[in-house]
C-alpha cells in the first residue's frame, strides 16, 4: 500500500513545543492532513507516549512510538518503534542520560506530561532540549539493538544535525536519514531520505511528509519500504 509517513512531531512535552501540541489535537490534524502513520517524538522523554496512543486509537490512525534522543554532541537523532513498551524503555534510559539541569519555566515554559484529555500528570523536572552523555556513535547501536527504526534528524541543519555538528556525515548503519533541504546525491546513494515536518506547532504538522510503499507498519516493514528510496 501506499502511504504517507510523518515521523518528526513533538507535543506539549518538548519545552521547544507549542502547549497546543496535546497528543489528541496532533493525532487529527495528522488525520485530517492525509498522514496514514505518524510518529510522537519529543526531546530525550516518552512520557506523553501513552497518551498518544490513545488518540490514535481513539481517531483511528497507525503509529510508532518514538523519540528525538540528543547525543553528547547534541547531534539529534529519531528513534521509533513499533511497541509501545520497548519505547518507553528505551526513553527511560534516555532520560536518566540527560545532566540534572532543571528546566526554567521562564526561558523554556513548562513540560507536562498529559493524559489524552490534555489533563496534566506531572511536570518534567529536567531540561528536555540538552544533550545527553551518549556519544553520537554509541547513540545509533543503542537505538538499533533495543529494536528501533534510527533515523539521524535534519542532517543539512546548522543546529543540531550530523554533519554541521560532526563535520560529516558517519558511516553507521542508518535506517534512514532525513532531510529538510536537498542532499548530496552521494548520500542519498548509501542512505535513504525521508522528510518530515518536525512540528512544533499544530499548523506545522504534514508540511513535509514522506510517501512510502509498504506493506505494514512495523519495523521491519518499514526498513524495507525505506531501502526503496534508495537513489540507484
Amino acid at each position: 500500500m501506499k502511504a504517507r509517513i510523518d515521523f518528526h512531531i513533538h507535543s506539549c512535552l518538548s519545552p521547544c513545543a507549542s502547549l497546543d501540541m496535546a497528543p489528541r489535537t496532533i493525532v487529527a490534524r495528522a488525520k485530517a492532513a492525509g498522514i496514514d502513520c505518524l510518529a510522537l517524538t519529543d526531546h530525550s522523554c516518552t512520557e506523553n507516549l501513552p497518551a498518544f496512543h490513545d488518540a490514535c486509537v481513539e481517531i483511528g490512525i497507525d503509529c510508532l512510538y518514538g523519540l528525538e534522543a540528543s547525543s553528547a554532541e547534541e547531534v539529534h537523532v529519531l528513534c521509533l518503534f513499533d511497541d509501545l513498551e520497548q519505547a518507553m524503555t528505551f526513553g527511560s534510559m534516555v532520560y536518566n542520560h540527560l545532566p540534572d539541569r532543571p528546566v526554567d519555566p521562564k526561558l523554556f515554559g513548562d513540560q507536562p506530561v498529559v493524559t489524552v484529555d490534555e489533563e496534566i500528570l506531572r511536570l518534567v523536572p529536567r531540561l528536555l532540549n540538552t544533550g545527553t552523555d551518549i556519544s553520537f556513535f554509541d547513540l545509533v547501536p543503542m537505538a538499533l539493538d533495543a529494536g528501533a527504526l534510527c533515523i539521524p534528524s535534519h542532517i543539512d541543519r546548522e543546529t543540531c544535525g550530523a554533519v554541521s555538528h560532526l563535520g560529516f556525515l558517519p558511516d553507521l548503519p542508518y535506517d534512514a536519514v532525513e532531510v529538510v533541504g536537498t542532499i548530496d546525491s552521494d548520500i542519498a546513494r548509501r542512505w535513504p531520505v525521508v522528510r518530515f515536518s518536525d512540528s512544533h506547532y499544530p499548523e506545522q504538522i504534514a508540511c513535509r511528509f514522506t510517501e512510502i510503499e509498504t506493506e505494514s507498519f512495523t519495523v521491519p516493514a518499514l526498513r524495507a519500504a525505506f531501502n526503496d528510496l534508495l537513489l540507484k
